[in-house]
């Protein structure tokens, strides 16, 4: 694999790492301030392993796929998924706002946990260029037992602001769903 190439998948794990860290800051920011479980993968120099079943890098497009059985892990912060696709910039193109890493999707029954933190989804993506992330389908956000559950999540990365969807749409009577422990934040 070029060392060009290499260089971009680290630095596509490396932020894929730090958005999910700011999705869960984000998702949980709306309800009460749960602290900074996720805060050491900002500057973590913890080395990150992936496995996956296969890799497929397709640079003539800027993707690198992972697929089956994806783990992810970095320090104590674990993402598991069915598939991981990361679409980069590639060499001489225009970074944008973004830096290398354009868009960052995870797809079959995406699960992130560190420490007591945890969130699942569906799928996730994260638009770097946009700054903007979306968990979708039976989404759960969680710190010890307080719960967050609906069916989208959508976060505002650049203004750290996040708007939970219930299930079916509020016009069908779906809602979210939350449970707080008081004196449960840390």
């Amino acid at each position: 694999m070029p060392e060009t190439l290499n260089n971009k998948i680290k630095v596509a794990l490396t932020v894929l790492l730090l958005a999910f860290s700011v999705v869960f800051a984000a998702g949980n920011a709306g309800a009460q301030d749960f602290g900074g479980a996720f805060d050491g993968m900002r500057d973590s120099k913890e080395p990150i392993q992936i496995e996956a079943d296969r890799l497929e890098v397709i640079d003539p497009q800027g993707v690198a796929m992972f697929e089956g059985n994806v783990n992810v892990v970095q320090g104590t912060t674990i993402l598991k998924t069915s598939r991981l696709k990361v679409s980069y910039a590639r060499q001489g193109e225009n970074t944008g706002a973004g830096g290398n890493v354009r868009k960052i999707e995870a797809s079959g029954k995406v699960a992130v946990r560190s420490g007591d933190q945890a969130a699942t989804a569906d799928s996730a993506v994260v638009n770097m260029q946009s700054k903007t992330a979306l968990l979708s389908g039976n989404v759960t956000v969680s710190q010890g037992s307080n719960i967050v559950t609906g069916c989208k999540l959508s976060i505002d990365l650049a203004n750290n602001s996040a708007k939970l969807e219930p299930c079916g749409g509020a016009a069908s009577g779906g809602r979210v769903k939350m449970l707080f422990t008081p004196g449960s934040a840390k």
